[in-house]
Protein backbone atom coordinates (compact mmCIF):
# COMPACT_ATOMS: atom_id res chain seq x y z
CA UNK A 1 0.00 0.00 0.00
CA UNK A 2 1.07 3.11 -0.98
CA UNK A 3 2.25 5.62 2.29
CA UNK A 4 1.87 9.24 2.51
CA UNK A 5 5.23 11.13 3.76
CA UNK A 6 4.29 13.24 6.76
CA UNK A 7 1.18 11.92 8.49
CA UNK A 8 1.15 10.04 11.28
CA UNK A 9 -0.48 6.79 11.58
CA UNK A 10 -3.37 7.23 13.46
CA UNK A 11 -4.25 9.99 11.41
CA UNK A 12 -3.81 8.08 7.69
CA UNK A 13 -6.17 5.30 8.93
CA UNK A 14 -8.98 8.19 9.78
CA UNK A 15 -7.83 9.62 6.35
CA UNK A 16 -8.79 5.91 4.67
CA UNK A 17 -11.29 5.45 6.72
CA UNK A 18 -12.81 8.82 5.52
CA UNK A 19 -12.58 8.01 2.17
CA UNK A 20 -13.71 4.94 2.27
CA UNK A 21 -17.28 6.21 3.63
CA UNK A 22 -17.23 8.91 0.88
CA UNK A 23 -16.10 6.89 -2.20
CA UNK A 24 -13.15 8.84 -2.82
CA UNK A 25 -9.66 6.36 -3.42
CA UNK A 26 -8.70 8.45 -6.31
CA UNK A 27 -5.71 6.05 -7.25
CA UNK A 28 -7.00 2.71 -5.03
CA UNK A 29 -8.04 -0.25 -6.32
CA UNK A 30 -11.53 -1.82 -6.57
CA UNK A 31 -12.70 -3.87 -3.85
CA UNK A 32 -14.47 -6.72 -5.85
CA UNK A 33 -14.57 -8.17 -9.66
CA UNK A 34 -17.84 -9.33 -10.94
CA UNK A 35 -18.33 -8.12 -14.22
CA UNK A 36 -15.95 -9.14 -16.96
CA UNK A 37 -13.98 -8.50 -18.94
CA UNK A 38 -14.90 -4.36 -18.40
CA UNK A 39 -13.64 -4.74 -14.63
CA UNK A 40 -10.27 -6.10 -15.58
CA UNK A 41 -9.80 -3.27 -17.73
CA UNK A 42 -9.78 -1.03 -14.88
CA UNK A 43 -6.61 0.89 -14.81
CA UNK A 44 -6.13 0.96 -10.66
CA UNK A 45 -6.36 -2.92 -10.91
CA UNK A 46 -2.84 -4.72 -10.70
CA UNK A 47 -3.55 -8.40 -12.30
CA UNK A 48 -1.93 -11.74 -12.96
CA UNK A 49 -3.16 -15.24 -13.92
CA UNK A 50 -6.41 -13.81 -14.78
CA UNK A 51 -7.73 -13.54 -18.32
CA UNK A 52 -10.36 -11.20 -20.22
CA UNK A 53 -13.19 -13.80 -20.48
CA UNK A 54 -12.60 -14.56 -16.48
CA UNK A 55 -10.46 -18.19 -16.89
CA UNK A 56 -8.20 -18.22 -14.14
CA UNK A 57 -4.51 -19.72 -15.11
CA UNK A 58 -3.18 -21.75 -12.35
CA UNK A 59 -2.78 -19.18 -10.13
CA UNK A 60 -4.60 -15.66 -10.57
CA UNK A 61 -3.81 -12.83 -8.59
CA UNK A 62 -5.63 -8.86 -7.93
CA UNK A 63 -4.70 -6.50 -5.47
CA UNK A 64 -8.02 -5.35 -4.18
CA UNK A 65 -8.71 -3.19 -1.46
CA UNK A 66 -10.70 -4.13 1.68
CA UNK A 67 -13.32 -2.18 2.63
CA UNK A 68 -14.01 -1.12 6.33
CA UNK A 69 -15.93 -3.25 8.68
CA UNK A 70 -16.77 -7.01 8.88
CA UNK A 71 -15.27 -8.26 5.66
CA UNK A 72 -15.47 -12.12 3.93
CA UNK A 73 -13.43 -12.61 1.28
CA UNK A 74 -15.35 -14.76 -1.49
CA UNK A 75 -14.79 -15.84 -4.54
CA UNK A 76 -17.82 -17.60 -6.94
CA UNK A 77 -16.45 -19.45 -9.97
CA UNK A 78 -17.30 -22.53 -12.79
CA UNK A 79 -15.32 -25.20 -13.25
CA UNK A 80 -16.13 -26.36 -16.71
CA UNK A 81 -17.13 -30.28 -17.20
CA UNK A 82 -15.36 -31.14 -20.38
CA UNK A 83 -16.39 -34.86 -20.62
CA UNK A 84 -15.24 -36.28 -17.08
CA UNK A 85 -18.22 -35.97 -14.57
CA UNK A 86 -14.92 -37.20 -11.75
CA UNK A 87 -12.97 -34.57 -11.68
CA UNK A 88 -11.95 -32.65 -8.52
CA UNK A 89 -9.69 -29.61 -8.52
CA UNK A 90 -8.78 -27.75 -5.23
CA UNK A 91 -9.16 -24.56 -4.59
CA UNK A 92 -6.86 -22.17 -2.37
CA UNK A 93 -7.57 -18.93 -1.34
CA UNK A 94 -4.78 -16.39 0.10
CA UNK A 95 -4.44 -12.94 1.63
CA UNK A 96 -1.33 -11.71 1.07
CA UNK A 97 0.46 -14.97 0.99
CA UNK A 98 -1.56 -16.36 3.71
CA UNK A 99 -4.13 -19.27 3.04
CA UNK A 100 -7.20 -18.52 4.53
CA UNK A 101 -9.41 -21.12 2.77
CA UNK A 102 -9.14 -24.18 0.81
CA UNK A 103 -12.09 -26.47 -1.11
CA UNK A 104 -12.05 -29.42 -3.44
CA UNK A 105 -15.04 -28.75 -5.67
CA UNK A 106 -15.78 -30.89 -9.41
CA UNK A 107 -17.92 -29.24 -12.46
CA UNK A 108 -20.03 -27.01 -11.75
CA UNK A 109 -21.01 -23.75 -9.84
CA UNK A 110 -18.80 -23.39 -6.50
CA UNK A 111 -18.14 -20.76 -3.87
CA UNK A 112 -15.43 -20.64 -0.67
CA UNK A 113 -15.65 -17.66 1.24
CA UNK A 114 -13.92 -16.94 4.71
CA UNK A 115 -13.73 -13.90 6.85
CA UNK A 116 -10.61 -11.67 6.94
CA UNK A 117 -9.71 -8.90 9.94
CA UNK A 118 -11.10 -5.55 10.33
CA UNK A 119 -9.15 -2.79 8.75
CA UNK A 120 -9.25 -1.35 5.19
CA UNK A 121 -6.01 -1.86 3.20
CA UNK A 122 -4.65 -3.03 -0.10
CA UNK A 123 -4.84 -6.69 -0.33
CA UNK A 124 -3.05 -9.07 -2.68
CA UNK A 125 -5.58 -11.66 -3.27
CA UNK A 126 -4.65 -15.03 -4.94
CA UNK A 127 -6.20 -18.24 -6.35
CA UNK A 128 -4.37 -21.37 -6.64
CA UNK A 129 -6.01 -24.39 -8.71
CA UNK A 130 -4.25 -27.72 -8.66
CA UNK A 131 -5.49 -30.40 -10.81
CA UNK A 132 -5.91 -27.91 -14.45
CA UNK A 133 -8.02 -28.79 -17.34
CA UNK A 134 -7.41 -27.90 -20.86
CA UNK A 135 -10.10 -25.53 -22.59
CA UNK A 136 -11.31 -27.52 -25.82
CA UNK A 137 -11.70 -26.57 -29.46
CA UNK A 138 -8.77 -25.14 -30.10
CA UNK A 139 -8.44 -22.85 -27.45
CA UNK A 140 -5.79 -24.95 -25.67
CA UNK A 141 -5.44 -22.54 -22.33
CA UNK A 142 -5.04 -25.05 -19.16
CA UNK A 143 -7.78 -23.70 -16.56
CA UNK A 144 -8.79 -24.18 -12.92
CA UNK A 145 -12.37 -22.45 -12.76
CA UNK A 146 -13.90 -19.37 -14.69
CA UNK A 147 -14.57 -16.46 -11.98
CA UNK A 148 -17.90 -14.54 -11.64
CA UNK A 149 -16.82 -13.12 -8.27
CA UNK A 150 -13.70 -12.42 -6.63
CA UNK A 151 -13.61 -9.68 -3.65
CA UNK A 152 -15.12 -8.43 -0.85
CA UNK A 153 -18.08 -7.99 0.62
CA UNK A 154 -19.91 -7.54 3.62
CA UNK A 155 -19.53 -11.10 6.33
CA UNK A 156 -22.97 -13.01 7.02
CA UNK A 157 -24.29 -11.88 3.30
CA UNK A 158 -27.01 -14.36 2.11
CA UNK A 159 -25.74 -16.68 0.14
CA UNK A 160 -27.33 -16.94 -3.77
CA UNK A 161 -30.41 -19.64 -4.09
CA UNK A 162 -28.51 -23.06 -4.55
CA UNK A 163 -30.62 -24.12 -7.73
CA UNK A 164 -33.37 -22.59 -10.09
CA UNK A 165 -36.25 -24.64 -8.90
CA UNK A 166 -38.77 -23.54 -6.52
CA UNK A 167 -41.29 -25.54 -4.66
CA UNK A 168 -42.17 -28.92 -4.64
CA UNK A 169 -43.02 -31.12 -7.94
CA UNK A 170 -40.35 -30.27 -10.49
CA UNK A 171 -37.35 -32.03 -10.98
CA UNK A 172 -34.08 -31.47 -13.48
CA UNK A 173 -33.29 -34.22 -16.09
CA UNK A 174 -30.46 -33.91 -18.44
CA UNK A 175 -29.76 -31.15 -20.62
CA UNK A 176 -29.17 -28.19 -18.10
CA UNK A 177 -25.83 -26.22 -18.05
CA UNK A 178 -24.51 -25.75 -14.45
CA UNK A 179 -25.69 -23.64 -11.70
CA UNK A 180 -24.29 -20.29 -12.31
CA UNK A 181 -24.40 -17.03 -10.37
CA UNK A 182 -23.39 -13.30 -11.84
CA UNK A 183 -24.59 -10.02 -10.91
CA UNK A 184 -26.45 -11.72 -7.97
CA UNK A 185 -28.71 -13.68 -10.40
CA UNK A 186 -28.70 -17.48 -10.49
CA UNK A 187 -29.51 -19.46 -13.71
CA UNK A 188 -28.65 -22.52 -15.86
CA UNK A 189 -27.77 -22.40 -19.70
CA UNK A 190 -29.07 -24.56 -21.35
CA UNK A 191 -27.89 -25.95 -25.09
CA UNK A 192 -31.30 -27.55 -26.36
CA UNK A 193 -34.00 -30.35 -24.97
CA UNK A 194 -33.85 -29.83 -21.02
CA UNK A 195 -35.73 -32.25 -19.33
CA UNK A 196 -37.93 -31.64 -16.94
CA UNK A 197 -40.01 -34.09 -14.93
CA UNK A 198 -43.12 -33.32 -13.56
CA UNK A 199 -45.53 -34.83 -10.80
CA UNK A 200 -48.53 -34.08 -10.68
CA UNK A 201 -51.40 -34.66 -7.92
CA UNK A 202 -54.00 -35.72 -10.68
CA UNK A 203 -54.61 -35.88 -14.12
CA UNK A 204 -55.06 -33.03 -15.91
CA UNK A 205 -52.95 -30.03 -16.67
CA UNK A 206 -49.67 -28.33 -14.91
CA UNK A 207 -49.28 -24.84 -15.00
CA UNK A 208 -45.05 -24.43 -15.96
CA UNK A 209 -44.02 -21.27 -14.66
CA UNK A 210 -40.51 -19.62 -15.68
CA UNK A 211 -38.28 -16.82 -15.92
CA UNK A 212 -36.12 -17.25 -18.71
CA UNK A 213 -34.04 -15.12 -21.05
CA UNK A 214 -32.32 -15.17 -24.95
CA UNK A 215 -28.85 -16.19 -24.68
CA UNK A 216 -26.02 -16.08 -27.59
CA UNK A 217 -26.97 -19.09 -29.63
CA UNK A 218 -30.09 -17.01 -30.76
CA UNK A 219 -28.03 -14.00 -31.53
CA UNK A 220 -30.11 -12.41 -27.85
CA UNK A 221 -33.00 -12.31 -30.30
CA UNK A 222 -36.90 -13.35 -29.46
CA UNK A 223 -37.13 -17.22 -30.03
CA UNK A 224 -40.43 -20.16 -29.62
CA UNK A 225 -39.54 -21.87 -26.62
CA UNK A 226 -41.34 -25.30 -27.33
CA UNK A 227 -42.11 -28.13 -24.47
CA UNK A 228 -41.74 -31.17 -26.01
CA UNK A 229 -43.40 -34.68 -24.52
CA UNK A 230 -41.42 -38.10 -23.93
CA UNK A 231 -42.66 -39.12 -27.95
CA UNK A 232 -41.18 -35.90 -29.05
CA UNK A 233 -44.42 -33.87 -29.68
CA UNK A 234 -45.15 -30.41 -29.09
CA UNK A 235 -46.96 -29.68 -26.16
CA UNK A 236 -46.85 -26.07 -25.51
CA UNK A 237 -44.84 -22.86 -26.71
CA UNK A 238 -44.14 -19.55 -26.33
CA UNK A 239 -42.46 -16.49 -27.58
CA UNK A 240 -39.64 -15.57 -25.53
CA UNK A 241 -38.35 -11.85 -26.41
CA UNK A 242 -36.42 -10.99 -23.44
CA UNK A 243 -35.75 -12.63 -19.78
CA UNK A 244 -38.67 -12.43 -18.09
CA UNK A 245 -41.32 -14.59 -16.44
CA UNK A 246 -43.74 -17.10 -18.78
CA UNK A 247 -46.53 -19.15 -18.26
CA UNK A 248 -47.59 -22.88 -19.90
CA UNK A 249 -50.10 -25.82 -19.53
CA UNK A 250 -48.81 -29.07 -19.86
CA UNK A 251 -50.68 -32.37 -19.28
CA UNK A 252 -49.87 -34.64 -16.47
CA UNK A 253 -51.08 -37.96 -14.99
CA UNK A 254 -52.44 -38.09 -11.70
CA UNK A 255 -49.83 -39.62 -9.34
CA UNK A 256 -47.06 -40.44 -12.39
CA UNK A 257 -43.86 -38.60 -13.39
CA UNK A 258 -43.84 -37.00 -16.54
CA UNK A 259 -41.07 -36.01 -18.99
CA UNK A 260 -40.64 -33.04 -20.73
CA UNK A 261 -38.02 -31.20 -22.91
CA UNK A 262 -37.47 -27.64 -23.29
CA UNK A 263 -36.71 -27.12 -27.03
CA UNK A 264 -35.79 -24.14 -29.78
CA UNK A 265 -35.37 -24.85 -33.44
CA UNK A 266 -32.35 -23.10 -34.66
CA UNK A 267 -30.04 -21.57 -32.34
CA UNK A 268 -26.51 -22.75 -32.11
CA UNK A 269 -24.55 -20.02 -32.86
CA UNK A 270 -21.57 -20.13 -30.82
CA UNK A 271 -20.58 -17.86 -27.87
CA UNK A 272 -17.52 -15.54 -27.47
CA UNK A 273 -15.31 -16.44 -25.12
CA UNK A 274 -17.02 -20.02 -24.17
CA UNK A 275 -16.98 -23.22 -25.33
CA UNK A 276 -20.20 -24.06 -24.76
CA UNK A 277 -23.61 -23.50 -26.97
CA UNK A 278 -25.80 -21.01 -25.09
CA UNK A 279 -28.99 -20.98 -26.87
CA UNK A 280 -31.13 -19.41 -23.41
CA UNK A 281 -31.02 -19.64 -19.81
CA UNK A 282 -33.75 -20.13 -17.11
CA UNK A 283 -33.74 -17.94 -14.19
CA UNK A 284 -36.57 -20.51 -12.13
CA UNK A 285 -38.62 -23.03 -12.77
CA UNK A 286 -41.58 -23.85 -11.22
CA UNK A 287 -44.99 -25.93 -11.10
CA UNK A 288 -48.44 -25.63 -10.27
CA UNK A 289 -52.33 -26.25 -11.08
Amino acid sequence: MKTLRGIPGILLTVLILSMASCGGWGDSPPSRLSRFPSDLKNEKLEVAGIYEDAWVAETGSAILLQPSGDQALTVRGMVPNLSNGNFRTTVELRVDDTIIGTKTVGPGDFQLSAPVPNGPAQRRITLAFSPLQQLPGGDGRMVGARLQFLGFEPAGRKAPPDDIVRGAGVELGSGWGVVETFRGETFRWVDNDAQIRLTGSEAGTAALSLVVGPGPGVGGKAFLLQVLDESGRQVAAVRVARQGAVKLSVPVEGGKRSEFRLHVDGGGRPAKNDPRILNFRVFEIQAGK
